[in-house]
C-alpha cells in the first residue's frame, strides 16, 4: 500500500488516535537526519529474527523521507555491530526492549555512548512501555523511553531531532531533565492500521529472502485479559483507545501476494495475539474466513501459522478449519498453559480443561500443527499441579520435554506480577533488572524443581536468564519437530492425488506417532524420577552430570532416526512423482516458461 506524505506544519490531530505521515514543512532535507534500529538477538527459542514494530517505524520514517537502517546483533558480536553503527553515522538509535534483552541493551549503549557521546538512544517495545522510567533508572546511557505504538511518536521525535528541537513535550515518552526523570501522557492508540504502510522487509532481504517466516500482522491488541501476558489487552493498556483494531483484509493479502511476487517467499506468521478476534465467534470468524477465501481466490501458494484460543473453537468448525487449511494454515500457537482448572483459573483464562482437550484433537483431525504454552513452574505451584500437568501432557502432548518443566517468566505490566508483588514473591529489583525468573515459590519444593529442570538442557545463560546461547538437543528437538510436522503435512497438501503418496504419508505419521509416544512416555518418566528424588533429597552433582547427557544422548538420538527415516520417505516419493523440494517456503526462480502451477485447485486436502 503506498502512503502519500503530505508536508505541512505541525499541528495537533484533529481526531485521538488520527494517524498520517506529515512532514514539518521547515525540514527541508530529510534524508540528512539518520535513524538506526537495532535487534538484539536474545531471547527463547525463535525461528525468525524479523522484527515488525520495527518494520513498521523504519517504513513510516522512509515514507517521510528520512534515512534508516534495521542493524541484527547476535549475543557475542557487539564490537562489530557497534562499528558498523557508527559507520551509518545515525543521529538517532533505537531499541526495542523485551524483559531477556535488557542486560544486553545496557552493555550494547555503555559501547556506544563510548564511542559516541552525542547520539541519542532510545529504548521501547513491551518492557519500555510497562516499566516506563525505570529502564532510564536501569540504563544510565539511554536518553529516553518511548510508551506504546511506536509509530506515531518515531514519526514526532524524529522531526523535532532533525528541527534541532528539544523533546521535553513529545507525548508518549519519558526522558532525563538534568537530574530529574519525566513522564509524558501517552498517546492514544492509532486506531485506523490501514493509515500505515507495509513494513520494511529488511531482514528478509539481509537474510538472503530466506527465513523460516515472515512475520505479517493482521490486527493489534487482545480481548483477553490472561494474567501473565503482556500483549496488549484489556486489562494492561496504557493507552486509551479501543483494544482490538484490525486491517483491512484486502490490504493484508496485498502486503502477503507481494512478498511471495517480489521475494519469493511464502511461509508466513501471523502475530496477531488471537487470528479469531474480536470475538472468537461469528465476527471473528467471518473474518478470518474472508482472509481465507481471499487467499485462493488469488491462488497465493503459501503456508501460515496463527495464534488462537482453544474455547473458541468446537466440532461446529470442521468446515472452517478445513478452508484454513486449504488456505495454508500448518502451525497453531495455544495457550493451553495448564492440565489443572484451578491454574487455569489463575491465569484468568476463558478456556476449560475439557475446552484444552477438544482443541488438541481438532488440531491433530485437521493434521494442524499445535505449538501449545505451557506453565507448569510458577510462585504458586505445588507438587500435586506439577504431577496432575505432567500426567496431561503425557496423555495429549508429551514428546516436548520442555513443556513438562517450563518456568512462568514474569513480565512488566501483567497483573500476575502485580499479585505476586502484594504476596512478597516479586524480587525488590524486579523492575530495575526485569529478570523475568526474580520470583520466588510458595513451596520451597517447586522453587527446588524448578531450578533443577532448568540447569538439565543448557549452559547457565538458560537457567540464570532464560537466554539460549548453545542450543541442547531438546531445545533442537522442538523446532525439528516442527519442521517434520509441516513436511507431512505440506505433501499432503501438494501431493495427495498421487497415487502411492498417502499410503507413503500414512506410515511416516504412524512412525512419527509411536516415536513421539516413546519420548512423551520417557519425558514422563524422566520428570517423575527427578520429582521424586528432589522432594526425598536423594539428587546429587553427579547424578546430575549424568542426567544432563543422557538428556542430549536421547533427544538426539531420536532426532536423528526420524530424520533418516524422512531421508528414505522423501525418496519413496520422489519416486512417485512428487518433488519434495517443491514445498520448501521459497519459491522456485521464474523461468522462461513461467513458475509452475503447484496450488491444487482447492480439493479437499485429505
Amino acid at each position: 500500500m503506498t502512503t502519500d506524505v503530505a508536508i505541512s506544519p505541525r499541528r495537533p490531530r484533529r481526531h485521538p488516535g488520527e494517524f498520517e505521515i506529515t512532514l514539518d514543512e521547515r525540514i527541508t532535507d530529510p534524508g540528512a537526519f539518520r535513524v538506526g534500529f537495532v535487534i538484539l538477538l536474545d531471547g527463547d527459542l525463535v525461528m525468525s529474527p524479523e522484527h515488525l514494530g520495527v518494520g513498521f517505524m523504519a517504513s513510516v520514517l522512509r515514507q517521510a523521507g528520512f534515512t534508516c537502517e534495521i542493524r541484527e546483533v547476535e549475543h557475542g558480536n557487539e564490537d562489530e555491530a557497534v562499528e558498523g553503527l557508527l559507520e551509518f553515522a545515525p543521529d538517532l538509535v533505537c531499541f526495542t526492549l523485551m524483559s531477556l534483552n535488557v542486560p544486553s541493551c545496557i552493555e550494547f549503549c555503555r559501547r556506544l555512548r563510548e564511542r559516541s557521546p552525542d547520539i541519542v538512544i532510545a529504548c521501547g517495545g513491551p518492557a519500555g512501555t510497562f516499566t516506563g522510567l525505570d529502564v532510564l533508572r536501569t540504563n544510565p546511557y539511554a536518553d529516553l523511553v518511548a510508551l506504546g505504538e511506536g509509530e506515531p511518536l518515531i514519526l514526532d521525535l524524529a522531526q523535532r531531532l532533525a528541527l534541532g528541537e528539544g523533546y521535553a513535550d513529545c507525548p508518549g515518552i519519558g526522558y532525563r531533565d538534568g537530574d530529574e526523570l519525566r513522564q509524558n501522557p501517552a498517546r492514544p492508540l492509532v486506531h485506523n492500521l490501514d493509515a500505515l504502510p507495509d513494513p520494511a522487509r529488511d531482514q528478509l532481504v539481509q537474510h538472503g529472502n530466506k527465513l523460516e517466516y515472515v512475520r505479517i500482522s493482521s490486527s493489534r491488541g487482545c480481548v483477553a485479559r490472561c494474567t501473565f501476558c503482556s500483549a496488549p489487552n484489556l486489562g494492561n493498556r496504557v493507552q486509551d483507545g479501543k483494544a482490538w483494531r484490525a486491517r483491512s483484509v484486502p490490504l493484508i493479502v496485498d502486503e502477503i501476494e507481494k512478498i511471495v511476487r517480489e521475494q519469493r517467499f511464502r511461509t508466513f506468521d501471523f502475530i496477531d495475539s488471537t487470528f479469531e478476534d474480536p470475538d472468537g465467534g461469528r465476527v471473528g470468524k467471518k473474518r478470518v474466513r474472508h482472509i481465507a477465501e481471499e487467499i485462493l481466490d488469488r491462488d497465493l501458494d503459501i503456508y501460515y501459522n496463527v495464534c488462537m484460543r482453544a474455547e473458541n473453537w468446537s466440532d461446529d468448525d470442521h468446515e472452517l478449519l478445513d478452508l484454513l487449511v486449504r488456505s495454508g494454515l500448518e502451525k497453531v500457537n495455544i495457550g493451553i498453559e495448564s492440565g489443572v482448572q484451578s491454574e487455569l483459573e489463575l491465569w484468568e483464562k476463558r478456556a476449560t480443561v475439557e475446552d484444552n482437550i477438544r482443541v488438541i484433537r481438532l488440531m491433530r483431525e485437521h493434521g494442524i500443527y499445535l505449538a501449545l504454552g505451557f506453565l507448569p513452574f510458577h510462585p504458586y505451584a505445588t507438587a500435586e499441579t506439577l504431577v496432575e500437568n505432567a500426567r496431561f501432557l503425557r496423555a495429549h502432548a508429551g514428546q516436548n520435554l520442555r513443556r513438562m518443566t517450563e518456568r512462568l517468566e514474569v513480565y512488566p505490566g501483567t497483573s500476575i506480577a502485580q499479585r505476586m508483588a502484594e504476596d512478597g514473591l516479586l524480587g525488590e529489583r524486579y523492575h530495575q533488572t526485569l529478570d523475568p525468573y526474580d520470583y520466588t515459590y510458595k513451596d520451597e519444593r517447586v522453587d527446588k524443581l524448578a531450578r533443577h529442570f532448568a540447569s538439565l538442557y543448557n549452559n547457565a545463560d538458560y537457567h540464570e536468564r532464560g537466554v539460549i546461547t548453545e542450543q541442547s538437543a531438546v531445545f533442537e528437538f522442538e523446532t525439528f519437530n516442527v519442521v517434520v510436522q509441516t513436511f507431512v503435512s505440506r505433501i499432503y497438501r501438494r501431493f495427495h492425488k498421487v497415487p502411492g503418496v498417502v499410503d507413503v504419508l500414512e506410515e511416516f505419521k504412524d512412525y512419527l506417532h509411536r516415536t513421539r509416544q516413546a519420548m512423551g512416555e520417557a519425558n514422563y518418566q524422566f520428570f517423575m524420577e527427578n520429582l521424586s528424588d528432589c522432594l526425598e533429597d536423594r539428587l546429587d552433582a553427579r547424578k546430575q552430570r549424568r542426567q544432563v547427557e543422557e538428556v542430549e544422548d536421547r533427544f538426539r538420538r531420536c532426532i536423528d532416526g526420524i530424520r533418516g527415516e524422512q531421508l528414505r520417505v522423501g525418496k519413496r516419493l520422489y519416486r512417485l512423482g512428487a518433488n519434495v523440494a517443491e514445498i520448501s517456503s521459497t519459491l522456485p526462480p521464474v523461468t522462461a516458461g513461467g513458475a509452475p502451477r503447484s496450488y491444487n485447485g482447492g480439493a479437499a486436502t485429505w
